[in-house]
């Protein structure tokens, strides 16, 4: 029998059996950066591992040196898959061509050849001595043997370099894996080192083999313990560096190991005022509660934040981050920039709010202009009626020329034309306080109330009506046609509603800083409180029926003064002679 298998001899298939095990399980992720020249170190693993448990199992020389042959197929190739697995995990430059990925392996290809014709020119083994006691062998190196191990050697540091690099670049959440990653590699390596420079225990055993059995532990559990392949730290980086959001990467112990620069950015908040800091204290800063997002597993909250004088809205969320086994390794805190949809969603409230007022508006001036209706067609019906009748009248005294009936009937006419006059001018007046947007400017008081009863002069003369009024008036703030209206109203309403004569009582007094109410009382027979209650919502005329009018002028009056910021009210005992006290307030 030429084989004589010892138990390091099955700890090195074991190891090549590991690898292979590794190669199944990273083809399944195939796509991701790296992962394919992965897959092709571990398969030259795999060859090395084999190949060297075979050649040390054999007996005879011819035999340790065929497989020693094997297995410098993967050891020669294992090194430059390291490399492009490097280049292509970090993506740290731009990925080599084709063809100098091929010119890689021609060093490797070169060294196999030599070593399956080394009997010839002895330029990789320039001797090979067996030892009976152990079985081993000891080589002794040519020169294209140190040419290899030059070439190997500086893939290896070059590829190591890179993935240094990566780390240091990466979030720190998502480094064990590549210094995982970078013991994996180094321990096969280590061991050959070993052998190469006959500085094993025994001597003629190479523990590289073995070494790879301990790799493929780490690989293990990088790729099952940390997601390694699930996306690559490098591209973790990118993606994260390039996202818009504000991102924090927080430990167990809820201090920031991480952060993206747009954080910085949005906040204000340099890496020193960030890093190391517990969560508790960054919170404050941009002045969050931080016991919600300390304590709760997940939690967010809206916060403003003052961008170079734009105020601008963000949603600050706090998540949790398991491993592939759901164990906890941290949280993430990221800002999301809302001030859009929160534009959006301030413009479709205020519009939301503009459409309720309009149609409760409109809802209102439908209302009202039902009871208006109900009101006014009455009064409507009879000056045009009477109109009709006069112009029948007329006619007929013109054919018997009777000219001064026909004076005294364009006379009525006139007055008739008046009424009708008067009730067209109030809807426009209501119509033009609903729509109109007047400038609130200083009304002196005093010379609007004289404005007003000069207006008024005709029918105080007509019903001897009696005005008491003060002799100095406080100055206020509205609109002085409107306000003028307003006297004009309530105390012609007065007039109409009070007593024999009628005795109208005008004042003021000061309600509060900024308001004034101003107060017109008659000596009527008052209302009582079902008519009080009202008043002002229908166009109605309450109380005297032998009394002209079209019940617009309380609605007039309050539409104003609600427009002038203010508000109006209506105070009665219900008894003779007492009569009723409107009063108004206006802005000082």
């Amino acid at each position: 029998m030429n084989y004589n298998f010892t138990t390091l001899c099955i700890v090195r298939f074991i190891s090549g059996a590991l690898a292979i095990i590794l190669i199944f399980s990273l083809w399944k992720r195939r796509k991701s950066p790296g992962a394919f020249a992965l897959i092709g170190f571990e398969f030259f693993a795999a060859i090395w591992a084999v190949a060297d448990g075979f050649e040390s199992a054999a007996i005879t020389l011819p035999l340790k040196l065929l497989w020693s042959s094997v297995a410098y197929i993967g050891i020669t190739n294992s090194a430059v898959m390291f490399l492009i697995f490097s280049f292509s995990y970090t993506k740290s430059y731009r990925f080599p061509k084709k063809n100098f990925l091929i010119s890689l392996f021609i060093i490797p290809a070169l060294t196999v050849l030599i070593a399956f014709t080394n009997s010839f020119h002895h330029l990789l083994w320039s001797n090979v001595i067996m030892l009976p006691e152990t079985n081993q062998s000891i080589y002794y190196y040519g020169i294209w043997f140190w040419v290899n191990v030059i070439y190997q050697y500086s893939f290896l540091v070059i590829g190591i370099a890179f993935l240094l690099k990566a780390a240091f670049r990466t979030y720190s959440l998502y480094r064990p894996q590549i210094w995982l990653l970078i013991a994996a590699v180094l321990l096969p390596f280590c061991g050959s080192i070993l052998y190469i420079f006959k500085l094993t225990p025994i001597k003629g055993i190479d523990f590289t083999p073995i070494a790879f059995i301990f790799s493929g532990i780490l690989i293990s559990i990088s790729f099952y313990r940390f997601g390694f392949f699930d996306i690559t730290p490098i591209a973790q980086k990118q993606t994260i560096d390039n996202l818009q959001d504000g991102l924090l990467v927080i430990d167990t112990g809820n201090r920031v190991i991480s952060s993206n620069p747009s954080f910085s950015e949005i906040t204000g908040l340099n890496s020193t005022q960030i890093f190391g800091k517990r969560l508790d204290e960054i919170l404050p800063l941009l002045k969050l509660q931080p016991s919600d997002f300390v304590e709760l597993d997940e939690h967010s909250a809206e916060v403003k934040i003052d961008d170079k004088g734009d105020l601008k809205y963000y949603e600050v969320k706090t998540q949790l981050v398991k491993d592939s086994m759901q164990n906890l390794i941290g949280k993430l805190l990221t800002v999301h920039d809302i001030t859009f949809n929160k534009m959006i969603l301030d413009a479709v409230t205020e519009s939301n709010k503009q459409r309720r007022d309009e149609l409760i508006e409109k809802e209102k001036l439908i209302k009202d202009l039902d009871a208006y209706a109900r009101s006014v067609a009455h009064d409507l019906k009879n000056p045009v009626s009477n109109l009709i009748s006069f112009c029948e009248l007329i006619k007929t005294s013109l054919i018997q020329n009777d000219l001064k009936g026909v004076n005294e009937m364009l006379n009525m006419l006139e007055v008739q034309s008046y009424k009708i006059n008067n009730i067209i001018n109030d809807l426009l007046l209501l119509s033009r306080i609903r729509k109109e947007d007047i400038q609130i400017v200083p009304v002196e008081t005093g010379n609007v109330v004289k404005e007003a009863l000069a207006r008024l002069n005709q029918i105080i003369t007509d019903s001897n009506a009696r005005i008491e009024k003060p002799d100095i008036w406080l100055a206020v703030y509205g609109h002085p046609q409107w306000v003028e209206q307003i006297f004009v109203n309530l105390i012609g309403n007065a007039i109409k509603y009070g007593g024999k004569p009628p005795v109208i009582k005008i004042g003021f007094e000061t309600e509060s800083e900024s308001m004034t109410r101003f107060w017109i009382k008659d000596n009527g027979n008052g209302l009582p409180p079902e008519s009080i209650a009202k008043l002002f919502n229908d166009f109605e005329r309450l109380g005297k029926k032998d009394i002209e009018g079209h019940g617009l002028g309380l609605s007039i009056v309050k539409r104003i003064v609600q427009k002038l910021g203010g508000d109006i009210k209506v105070e009665s005992a219900n008894k003779p002679g007492e009569g009723c006290t409107f009063s108004f307030t206006l802005k000082t």
